[in-house]
């Protein structure tokens, strides 16, 4: 699947993260290669990131807290959840009030502007066997497979969180994503390897909409 050329809809942040409780922060990085630190006193990285990634995205990630020259991020590795300390020269931060959250229980996707809700609508989940994870992501990717007529539709999101069952699948590393189906019959069951299957009617709308760094929400 090849990275969609579809804008984002961030700009720059021109207020207090602090006084918007809707706001979200975004990290994209600037160079080829951004190392992450375990914490500020760090004298070197952890780990360094590719940028772009391995499928041609744009490196970002979401802003958990700034500190001065630091900013603390949600990583997309293993394993979920996963923190850590990156500088701010590395980074060009923008903003947005853009949430999803996925409520696994009812099988139901739900995503807001601000207070604003502009879309909820089913969604099919993980099975018993490979149940999608619960937890905050973020959309790191967003891909349009070359044949819309598949299992992942017109568009899929890669998210950062990773299936806690599967270390590969498809060729990749398990990543959790939020897709298109060619097999609308799926939607609202447990059908999936961990991904989540939308209408292909449905996610076409959050394609204009939703930029990367959008927090992910799954909740059981």
């Amino acid at each position: 699947m090849e990275p969609s050329s579809t804008p984002t809809t961030t700009t720059p942040p021109d207020t207090d993260p602090t006084a918007d409780r809707f706001l979200s922060v975004v990290a994209h990085a600037r160079p080829s290669r951004v190392g992450v630190y375990r914490s500020r006193s760090a004298p070197e990285p952890f780990i360094s990131l590719s940028n772009p990634t391995e499928v041609g995205a744009p490196l970002v990630f979401l802003v958990s807290e700034e500190a001065g020259d630091w900013i603390r991020v949600l990583l997309p590795i293993r394993p979920n959840g996963s923190q850590g300390w990156l500088r701010t020269a590395d980074v060009e931060l923008l903003e947005h009030r853009f949430r999803v959250e996925v409520d696994l229980g009812v099988h139901r996707i739900t995503v807001t502007d601000g207070s604003k809700t502009v879309l909820e609508a089913p969604v099919g989940i993980g099975t018993q066997d490979t149940p999608t994870p619960g937890g905050l992501f973020y959309i790191k990717e967003l891909l349009r497979p070359p044949d819309p007529d598949t299992i992942y539709g017109p568009y899929a999101y890669g998210l950062s969180g990773f299936s806690n069952q599967l270390t590969s699948f498809a060729g990749g590393e398990g990543v959790i994503g939020i897709h298109g189906t060619n097999a609308p019959w799926t939607v609202g069951q447990d059908v999936s390897h961990g991904c989540i299957r939308m209408y292909n009617r449905d996610i076409k709308k959050l394609v204009p909409l939703l930029p990367l760094g959008t927090p992910v929400r799954i909740v059981a």
